[in-house]
C-alpha cells in the first residue's frame, strides 16, 4: 500500500501545482497573495492525496474482508465449508496433541434426500439444508465448529470432547432435526457417525473417514440414528 499512498499524494501535489497556473489569470489576487495562493493550493492538494488513499485503504480492506468470508463460509447454510473444515480440525487435532486431550467429530447426512429434492424440487431442497443447518448450530456449544461439507452432508468439530459426550451431541442434533417442522417443508431425519482422536485415528483424513464410516453404519442400521466408530 505504500506505493498507492505516494501515488496518491503525488497526485494531489501536483494537482495543487498546476491549479493556480489554470486559474490565477481567472481571478484578481492582491500583491503577495499569489505565493500564498499557490502554497494553500499544494497543501490541499496533499490533503486530497492523503484523503484519497485513506478512501481506497478502507475500501480494499472491506472487500477483503468480504472475499475471506466467502472463502470460509457456504453461502448457502452460513456455516463453515469444506476448506475451512479441513483448517478447523486440522488445528483442533494440533491443539488435542498438546494439551494431550481429546477431539470428537460427527459427521451427519440427510436421509433420502433426493427424494425430497424429486419431490418438491430443489428450492425446497435448499430450505431443508438451512432448516437442518439452523438445529445443528443450536444443538451445539459455542466453542464447537459447524461446518457443511457435502450436498448434504455436515461436520461438527467438538474439541475437549471424548467419543461418548460426542455420541450425546449427535443424538441431541439427531432429535432436533427429526422433530422440526415447518410449514411447507417436509419433515427429514439425519444419520450420524462419531469418531475421536486420539482413540479412533491420529490424522485428518483418518479421523474423518472413521466418522464418515460410522454414519454409514448408521444408514445401514435404518437410519435416523447415530452410530460410534467401533473399528
Amino acid at each position: 500500500m505504500g506505493w498507492i499512498l505516494a501515488a496518491m499524494i503525488a497526485f494531489g501535489v501536483a494537482v495543487g501545482i498546476v491549479f493556480p497556473f489554470l486559474v490565477t489569470p481567472l481571478i484578481s489576487l492582491r500583491p503577495g497573495e499569489e505565493q500564498a495562493f499557490r502554497v494553500a493550493c499544494v497543501a490541499a492538494g496533499f490533503c486530497v492525496g492523503g484523503f484519497a488513499y485513506g478512501v481506497a485503504r478502507f475500501t480494499l480492506f472491506r472487500a477483503n474482508r468480504r472475499l475471506a468470508c466467502l472463502a470460509a463460509y457456504d453461502g448457502l447454510t452460513g456455516l463453515l465449508n469444506q476448506r475451512q473444515f479441513a483448517r478447523s480440525l486440522s488445528a483442533e487435532l494440533e491443539r488435542a496433541r498438546r494439551s494431550g486431550q481429546s477431539t470428537t467429530l460427527i459427521i451427519t447426512d440427510l436421509d433420502r434426500f433426493k427424494r425430497v429434492n424429486d419431490e418438491h424440487g430443489h428450492t425446497v431442497g435448499d430450505d431443508v439444508l438451512v432448516a437442518v443447518a439452523e438445529q445443528v448450530a443450536k444443538s451445539v456449544r459455542p466453542y464447537d465448529v459447524a461446518c457443511r461439507i457435502g450436498g448434504e452432508e455436515f461436520a461438527i468439530i467438538l474439541p475437549q470432547t471424548a467419543k461418548d459426550e460426542g455420541l450425546e451431541i449427535a443424538e441431541r442434533i439427531r432429535a432436533r432435526v427429526e422433530a422440526d417442522e415447518r410449514d411447507g417443508q417436509p419433515r427429514v431425519t439425519i444419520s450420524c457417525g462419531v469418531a475421536s482422536y486420539p482413540g479412533d485415528a491420529a490424522t485428518v483424513r483418518d479421523l474423518t473417514r472413521c466418522a464418515d464410516d460410522a454414519m454409514y453404519a448408521a444408514k445401514a442400521a435404518g437410519r435416523n440414528t447415530a452410530r460410534v466408530w467401533a473399528g
